[in-house]
This record gives structure tokens, sequence and C-alpha cells, in this order.
């Protein structure tokens, strides 16, 4: 008999109501995979544009998107090894080779034979061992779903690639959101000073509380440069961390301090930027790309989050059949933190 399960599927782009909950086969482990017993599943800004259609790299329909799992192992492939029926693990983005030049160097996330992590938006799913991280068991679900995907980036963008230092001041852009937060969390425990973006007057509050000494805010487009220079007394900041793109690049470079360093995380619009390379140099900038999460990283994440450092701040837990409604929440940005799904 062929065991199906609860999931919500995609069978084109759209609105938050074009998912469709269906009863669909489990899938089946391959001979390097584990089948997962989805515990949480969080619903990220990418889960936003792969469902809209911004993101189509990888994207084919019918489709089960979510990246952000924490889960159960409940079957093992015959190659896996090192994971056993009942470990609690949560998922990097994506799985890689383990064999090639990049990934033996430790530059995983670039490897040419990635794929990425999806189907976390049902009750099962097969994903290959490479990509998943054992928890302790009493890291809850809600909490350690996010640590790959969010978490883990935000912690190689903040030490490893903008490789903040004590006593310098760092600007978050999207700071309310699943990389925002813990950047805030990991920049402030990394003896930093942390001045935090975001559109909404309601949000100041909770971002002082999660970290951030000063919140600026700012509508989508407007330059906050002038307000950011008066906050360090004309100098600027050491570091960006640019969790949004496009819509605030001209504002957050302007922000940035003479021998700054701008770490790019996410690009959250299809736009496109432009700039003149002099500003580059007469700047003495450094503009660096910030992939996703390596195993090293999300193990590292981990730690910081059993060492109460990385805090996620789950504003709402929801049934599978209110994938719509998570989505209204990640897409319009109403909310406080996290939204999780509990499949």
């Amino acid at each position: 008999m062929i065991r199906t399960m609860r999931a919500a599927v995609l069978h084109k782009a759209g609105g938050p109501d074009v998912f469709r909950i269906e009863d669909v086969p489990v899938p089946v482990a391959g001979r390097d995979d584990v089948l997962l017993k989805v515990e949480a599943c969080g619903v990220s800004y990418r889960d936003v544009v792969e469902r809209n259609g911004t993101y189509r790299r990888d994207v084919s329909f019918p489709c089960i998107i979510g990246l952000e799992i924490a889960g159960t192992v409940v079957e093992t492939g015959a190659d896996v090894e090192g994971l056993a029926v009942g470990d609690r693990v949560c998922t990097k983005a994506f799985s890689s080779c383990g064999r090639c030049r990049l990934c033996r160097n430790g530059r995983e996330t670039t490897c040419a034979r990635r794929k990425p992590i999806s189907g976390g938006y049902a009750e099962y799913v097969a994903v290959p061992q490479d990509s998943v991280v054992r928890i302790p068991q009493e890291l809850g679900a809600d909490i350690a779903c996010s640590l790959g995907p969010a978490a883990g980036v935000a912690l190689n963008a903040v030490r490893d690639v903008a490789k903040v230092r004590i006593g310098e001041t760092v600007l978050i852009t999207g700071a309310t959101g699943g990389v925002g937060v813990p950047s805030m969390q990991i920049a402030k425990a990394s003896g930093a000073r942390v001045i935090a973006i975001t559109r909404s007057l309601q949000k100041a509050k909770t971002l002082r509380d999660l970290g951030a000494s000063d919140v600026v805010i700012a509508e989508t487009g407007e330059n906050f440069a002038p307000r950011v220079r008066e906050l360090t007394k004309g100098q600027g900041v050491d570091v960006v961390i640019d969790n949004v793109g496009s819509a605030v690049f001209d504002a957050s470079y302007d922000s940035l301090a003479v021998h700054g360093r701008y770490a790019m995380v996410g690009q959250l619009f299809g736009e496109e930027v432009s700039i003149n390379p002099a500003r580059i140099f007469f700047k003495r900038a450094k503009i660096l790309g910030v992939g996703s999460v390596s195993r090293t990283q999300l193990e590292d994440t981990i730690v910081l989050a059993e060492w109460g450092i990385v805090k996620p701040n789950i504003a709402s837990r929801l049934p599978l059949e209110d994938v719509a409604t998570a989505h209204e929440l990640v897409e319009g940005g109403a909310v406080n933190g996290r939204v999780v799904l509990i499949p």
C-alpha cells in the first residue's frame, strides 16, 4: 500500500492562495538520504519569492517548497553514516558532494553539484544526509528549523565574511527578518554597535530588545544615510549587512565609512543597481557576497542557540492548512519575528 501524507503543493506561481493542500505519496529515501518526519518548517522570504515567481532558479511545478526544516529521522538510506532513526536534525539550505576541491577547502556553499533543499511544507521529507545536522533533544523544533538557512547565514555574514570586530558599528537592513534578527544578536555578541533599519515604527522597541543600539525608520527607497551618519558623528558604519538588496543599496552604501565592508546577503526585489566604480576605490570599500551556510557554520550556530546568544523570535506557529496566511504575514512584513508551520 502506498503511504500518503498531507502537503502544501504549488502548481503555479502566484499569490498566497495558490497553495493546495493535497494527499501525496510519502517520498522515498534514496541510498544517501534520510526520511524526516517534519516537526516544523520556517516560512522564509526565499519561500515567498519562489511562490510568487520572482525567484525561478531550481523551481519547477508542481512542487513542495520549504527549506527551513527541523524533524526526526524515521528512515535512513543504505549509504547513510552517522545518523540513525530517532535522531533530531535541522537542515542547511542545500546539499553538496563533499568530494570536490571546493568542498574539501570549506567552500561547500559553492559546490558545483550542490542541490537545494525543499519539501518542508509536508508531513515528511527526504533529504540528503549532507544537508542535515543533529540538534539536541531539548532544542525546540520551531527554534531549530531556522538555524541553518537563517541564523547560520547570519553567522556566515557577520563572523566569517564581514569579520565584525569589537568596537565596530554594523548597519543591518531587513533587521526584523529571519537573517536580520540573528545578525543583530551575533554582531552584538561580537562587541559591535548595531544600527537596525526597519520600515515599521511599531517594531523599533522589539529591535532594541533584540540587540539594536539604534533603530532608523525608513520607507522602502528612502535615503536613510543622513540619519545613519548623524548617529555615527559623520563617520558612517564599518560594516553593512544587507538582507534586502537593490531597494536599499544606495542608502546603505552611502552609510558606509571609509574602508568599510559591505556584505550582500539578500536580494528581495527584481531591480538592478548601478554604481560608479570610482565610488568603490575612493572609499576603499569592500563589497562582499555572502553565500549559504556550511555544516561547520550550522554546528556553530546550534551551539550559539544552546548558549542563548542566538534566540529566534517566533511570532506565529500555524498548522499546514494555514500556509496562505503564513505567506501573507511574511510577505506583508506584518509580524515581529518568525512564522513557522507545524505540519
